[in-house]
């Protein structure tokens, strides 16, 4: 199987998932997910030209992968795009892409949704569709104006009808209508004790049960409600109920609670939580930003590597073996098996040195974007010296479980996947151990997406199973491993400095062959 077609079949394995995801936000076969099947079709028919031997003007398949990579990750790059604020150029990609209003108002009900959970009201107002009732009901409640959200009327059914009742609620409470926000409550209780309710149902009728709490000022009534928290409710919006609980019952922990509300919004809502620490009489917490420097400088390590792989395999002429011919870069960093003629093949650090070497850009692309999703989640859990040490076990393991399955055969395995689900791997762990609704969430999501790698590793010629396998089980050990030792930060920052020495031993060692191989 050629690039462009291992290209073009992550694409059609990753759009099977964005048919079924962009048909719950747009209408039948409108066409968002109309578009984002035929890209997924497209990508297919190039596998499959490629796999039946068809022959033809390589720039048709090209053409055709390029244009279904845009469509099948486009709703992908416009929800990034929202959630890193960028509200303008998510929003001119949808104009680009799509040009019917079903089309785009698809999208623009995503925009309107990260935007409300972000608290930008402004980007919210003008991204919600004409025709979205409950969105403008939810926009509504969040810009407190609790008589219109009574006003308005959701039609649908389903999870429609329990959020538009939630927005309701909230409203009652708001303008201390207790008794009738009561018997909407009961109702709702009744409605999730179906054994067949929703996560929706059930979790609207928690938060339900809590607020109404808050707003007879009892708290431990409240904290009562919400254990197990309710998955999706941002942390911000559960220390504000609270806070509403001890504010009205005159319990002295309201300043603190609005405190931890306004550290953990984002941004545009911390303004009004401000208020209300001040208007509490507490202090408003000292909010320091954990920015994933470790993620940032190790995914930049692995791109600089990737230019010098490039202007190396450009300059120094491929390494002629008995088996055949090496690029320089793999014959430099490469972990080989059964290649005889290669200076150091056998060396210890090429368990690691393998890690800063790749097939082309889509392989290098993939693996830096996964490291940057996974890796900023793993490091605000635990530390950048966590991180490496992940992601040297990853690497380490991928190469001596591989050594282990495939003894006897030649393989010349490259790429940091290896150390990447070594990092996936120690945030399994950590999660596994976690027991909020949220944890065991991204559990299921992390299982999920590991058994799509391992089913890929077995469908797709070149790629290395036992390299995939073995970088996750070297991220369970380091993340166990860090479970049970101290949790002191000093022992965090003392793995990362052994980690990042003995990573760049290994990368000096390969350069060392590099520059061999230039003389």
């Amino acid at each position: 199987m050629s690039q462009l077609a291992l290209i073009a079949l992550v694409v059609a394995v990753t759009g099977i998932y964005a048919v079924r995801w962009t048909r719950r936000l747009a209408p039948g076969w409108s066409e968002l997910p109309a578009k984002t099947l035929a890209a997924t079709l497209l990508a297919g028919l190039v596998v499959v030209a490629d796999v039946g031997g068809v022959s033809g003007d390589p720039v048709v398949p090209a053409a055709a992968t390029a244009v279904s990579l845009l469509f099948v990750f486009a709703p992908l790059l416009v929800t990034t795009l929202a959630r890193s604020g960028a509200f303008g150029v998510a929003e001119g990609l949808v104009r680009a892409l799509y040009w019917t209003p079903e089309g785009r108002d698809g999208l623009r009900r995503l925009l309107a949704q990260v935007a409300l959970r972000r608290g930008d009201l402004d980007a919210a107002d003008r991204a919600i569709p004409s025709d979205a009732e409950l969105l403008r009901m939810q926009w509504l409640a969040a810009s407190g104006r609790w008589r219109e959200v009574l006003e308005r009327r959701v039609e649908g059914e389903g999870d429609n009808v329990w959020l538009a009742e939630e927005a309701r609620i909230r409203a009652l409470l708001a303008l201390d209508r207790l008794d009738e926000a009561a018997q909407r409550v009961e109702r709702l209780r009744e409605a999730a004790a179906d054994p067949e309710a929703g996560p929706i149902l059930t979790r609207v009728a928690q938060m339900a049960e809590v607020r109404l709490a808050a707003a007879r000022g009892r708290l431990e009534e409240a904290q009562r409600h919400l254990q197990p928290p309710p998955a999706g409710v941002p942390p911000h919006e559960l220390f504000a109920v609270l806070a509403q609980a001890a504010e009205r019952g005159g319990h002295p922990a309201a300043g603190e609670l609005w405190g931890r509300a306004y550290a953990s919004a984002p941004p545009p809502l911390r303004p009004r939580y401000a208020d209300k620490v001040q208007a509490a009489g507490g202090a408003l917490p000292t909010i320091r930003a954990r920015n994933p420097l470790g993620t940032w400088a190790l995914t930049a390590a692995i791109v600089v590597a990737y230019l010098g792989q490039l202007s190396l395999d450009r300059i120094a002429s491929p390494v002629a073996t008995a088996l055949g011919r090496l690029d320089p870069s793999q014959a430099a960093a490469a972990f080989l098996m059964g290649v005889p003629g290669v200076s150091g093949g056998d060396a210890w650090w090429r368990f690691l040195s393998y890690a800063f070497v790749h097939g082309n850009l889509v392989h290098i692309a993939l693996n830096a974007w996964v490291l940057i999703d996974i890796g900023r989640m793993y490091e605000a859990r635990r530390t950048w010296g966590d991180l490496l040490a992940a992601f040297a076990f990853g690497t380490l393991m991928g190469g001596y479980l591989t050594q282990v399955a495939q003894s006897g055969q030649v393989v010349v395995l490259v790429g940091a996947s290896g150390g990447v689900l070594g990092v996936a791997g120690a945030l399994l762990a950590d999660v596994l151990r976690g027991r909020g609704a949220a944890d065991r969430a991204l559990t299921r999501s992390l299982v999920q997406w590991m058994a799509l790698i391992a089913l890929l590793s077995v469908a797709v010629p070149g790629v290395s199973l036992w390299g995939h396998v073995g970088g996750v089980i070297g991220g369970l050990l380091w993340g166990f491993a860090r479970q049970g030792l101290p949790g002191d930060r000093r022992l965090s920052d003392a793995a990362g400095v052994l980690s990042a020495g003995v990573l760049a031993i290994a990368f000096a060692a390969a350069v060392g062959v590099a520059v061999s191989l230039l003389a």
